[in-house]
């Protein structure tokens, strides 16, 4: 699930939209994900978001070592729709140029979000 989360930037003193592609999950014991409704770059951060590092899912509790992060799979269609929308303006050779420019820019968004995953299951 592609999310958007408001965010105030205090140094700017503006708001804006951040786009979330990366989702955290547990695996349990039969080997069912369990998706976090959090955010965080690294355990350690979601660990002080939660204000603790022990999570508790139904009877069970998880330690925070145990959360993996993985990527969101609608985020690539969702540009490539944005981009062709965007051509719609310029008829169907609009079309065709602004959905491969989604497609591309969907694909640099993909590589960073892949890159904060990777991060994120090291930390």
């Amino acid at each position: 699930m592609l999310r958007a989360i408001l965010i105030y930037s205090v140094s700017s003193g503006k708001l804006y939209y951040k786009r979330e592609y990366m989702r955290l999950f547990i695996v349990d014991s039969t080997n069912k994900k369990h998706y976090l409704n959090a955010t965080a770059a690294s355990r350690k951060e979601l660990a002080i978001k939660l204000g603790s590092e022990l999570i508790n899912i139904g009877t069970e509790t998880y330690h925070i070592s145990k959360v993996c992060a993985e990527q969101d799979s609608e985020s690539m269609p969702a540009s490539t729709v944005i981009g062709g929308a965007i051509g719609l303006v310029a008829g169907m050779p609009g079309v065709l140029i602004g959905g491969a420019l989604g497609a591309i820019f969907g694909n640099e968004a993909d590589k960073k979000s892949q890159s904060e995953i990777e991060a994120f299951n090291r930390s």
